[in-house]
């Protein structure tokens, strides 16, 4: 799981990409890299949707918006993020006003850290193919210079 330093709280649980990229037997990470990207595009609309529901309290759009982000967010692990989402979709579902500054605030740092996690584990799997793509060039025993 990734953790924000120092604070035991899990940000992403990255057994649920690996056993997304399992689906069809054996690993695939490109798959998953496709998962991550279309979960941040998703979560930047739905991020939008959030916070006009909440400024403007439009109870509906914050039940739906708040809804969706829940689920995507459970789907690629980030459980902390869910579980701030399925708060405010409850008091959204129950007609209750949120208190604007506090939900921005703390669903966007949420998403902030998932998407940090996300993009460190991109550029990750990018290091890993690029020093593998050196192993299978063969050794380099000359070099020209380029002008």
């Amino acid at each position: 799981m990734t953790e924000k330093a120092g604070t035991g709280v899990a940000v992403l649980d990255e057994a649920v990409l690996e056993a997304l990229g399992q689906l069809q037997g054996k690993y695939d990470a490109e798959f998953v890299a496709r998962i991550i990207t279309m979960f941040m595009e998703t979560a930047l609309v739905l991020l939008t949707r959030l916070k006009d529901g909440i400024v403007n309290r439009d109870l509906i759009a914050l039940h739906h918006a708040s809804h969706e982000l829940k689920s995507c967010s459970a789907t690629i692990g980030a459980y902390a993020l869910a579980a701030r989402c399925a708060a405010l979709e409850l008091i959204a579902r129950e007609g209750h006003p949120p208190n604007p500054d506090f939900w921005i605030g703390a669903i966007g740092i949420e998403y902030r850290r998932v998407e940090a996690a996300l993009i460190a584990r991109l550029a990750g799997r990018e290091l890993v193919a690029a020093d593998r793509s050196d192993e299978t060039a063969g050794p380099i025993l000359y070099r020209e210079k380029t002008r």
